[in-house]
């Protein structure tokens, strides 16, 4: 053994005899270990801020892929299509023409036919259904039904709600007549004389008349009662046409009123001439009875609007202007409308506003006179006159909407791009869910010059 590990050796004993004297001087493992703990813990930054930014920034993750879940899961509006499939366009109006339906499909398997010469618009479209406006005419109807299901088709004064259904309607502007018929499903109208939600069962027909006061309540496939007719006694059975009695000689001839004298009498054995008297007789049986002419006012009850209009003018129709009431003059002035005739319809809307001022039809005619000038003449400045006229003197009346809504369209085609954005602003303040809303929206964020 060298010096050097003899040196080492006697250290380690000196030290183990000093542990023996001083026990607490021994090495105490685990509070060493506590206290490199300790100070490990002091050196350290505290956690908690870093786990709060940590939550903050899940948070705001888990919010953003919220958000593009929303966006992305959020339930587009039902599209359609029209006829062959041309795109539709919420707002604008839908005319079938005179010989044929025109059919629109929804994204949702939905389907409406409007029937020839029909005029309606779809008002407005969201995920759960679309709001359908009908100005006249017949449309069938096939809703698909689901939860969220929402349908409404306005008409006139009233509203048809639906849940899910298959069913017609009709709707006469000239006599203010609606027609419900429910083939399936469940549908609510409400309005004049129905009040709110009149519930229709399937199998029902309404016939709602608000000019009249009635409410009439069939089967749906029960045919038309039969117009009233004056009773005729009926005939007897025809037989075979008797013989004509010669006289014989002595037989004396008398002579009737308005018919010739026969000629001479015949003798027993001659053969009889011709008798002129039974020829008058014939002809004065086989002259037709002249037929009366026809009433204008029940040819527009069957929407004939142009032989109505003929019947019109075969009576008179100045005259009719001049002295008919304010009803006739209304129902006159529609019957030249739509059959065909805006001079005749402007004459008899100016007759009625002149001789019944103040008078509700008077504001009518104002807002069919401002129709008139849009969609028929062209004249989009007169159509803005006649609107604002109408608004003026009934604003809150039945064509109220309608005519803060055809206001627009008429400043944007006269180029008045202030005036379309001031009836726009107008528009949305009284009518935010109404059927030109999109319109007015749009007018509004393209500087008046969106399209209609």
């Amino acid at each position: 053994m060298g010096k050097s590990e003899r040196s080492l050796i006697d250290l380690g004993r000196r030290v183990a005899a000093l542990q023996d004297q001083a026990p607490e001087a021994r090495l105490d493992h685990a509070r060493g270990r506590a206290r490199l703990g300790a100070a490990e813990l002091r050196a350290r930054p505290p956690t908690r801020p870093l786990a709060v930014r940590l939550s903050a920034i899940s948070a705001a993750a888990l919010l953003v892929v919220a958000i593009v879940a929303g966006v992305v899961m959020r339930p587009r509006p039902l599209q359609f299509t029209l006829g062959a499939g041309e795109p539709g366009a919420v707002g604008a109006w839908l005319a079938a023409s005179s010989t044929a339906e025109l059919p629109v499909r929804f994204s949702d398997g939905s389907w409406l036919l409007l029937a020839p010469g029909g005029r309606a618009r779809v008002a407005a479209v969201d995920a759960d259904g679309a709001e359908i406006a009908l100005e006249r005419g017949a449309l069938d109807l096939s809703i698909v039904h689901s939860d969220h299901t929402r349908w409404s088709v306005r008409v006139g004064p009233f509203q048809v709600h639906v849940i899910g259904t298959r069913f017609e309607t009709r709707w006469d502007p000239t006599t203010e007549q609606l027609v419900v018929a429910l083939r399936e499903g469940a549908i609510t109208v409400s309005g004049p004389i129905v009040g709110d939600a009149r519930a229709v069962r399937a199998g029902e027909r309404l016939t709602i008349s608000p000019a009249k006061g009635t409410l009439e309540v069939g089967a749906l496939d029960e045919a038309p009662a039969p117009a009233p007719t004056a009773a005729v006694p009926s005939a007897p059975a025809p037989s075979a046409p008797p013989e004509v009695a010669v006289p014989d000689e002595a037989a004396p001839v008398v002579a009737t009123p308005d018919v010739a004298s026969p000629g001479p009498p015949t003798r027993a054995g001659e053969a009889a001439p011709p008798s002129p008297r039974v020829r008058a007789s014939a002809d004065v049986t086989a002259a037709p009875a002249r037929p009366a002419a026809p009433d204008w006012r029940a040819l527009a009850l069957e929407a004939k609007y142009k032989d109505a209009l003929a019947a019109a003018e075969l009576e008179g129709f100045d005259a009719i202007c001049a002295a008919a009431s304010a009803h006739d003059l209304r129902v006159l002035g529609d019957v030249a409308r739509l059959g065909g005739n805006p001079a005749r319809a402007g004459q008899a809307f100016t007759s009625l506003r002149a001789r019944f001022p103040g008078s509700p039809e008077a504001a009518t005619a104002a807002f069919l006179l401002g129709r008139i000038a849009q969609d028929q003449s062209k004249d989009h400045a007169g159509a803005a006159g006649w609107f604002t006229r109408y608004l003026s003197e009934r604003p809150g009346g039945e064509n109220a909407t309608e005519a803060a809504g055809r206001l627009i369209e008429a400043a944007h085609e006269m180029g008045d791009e202030a005036g379309a954005r001031r009836a726009a602003e107008r528009y949305l303040a009284a009518h935010p869910s109404g059927p030109h809303a999109a319109y007015a929206r749009r007018v509004l964020a393209r500087g008046g010059r969106a399209t209609p």
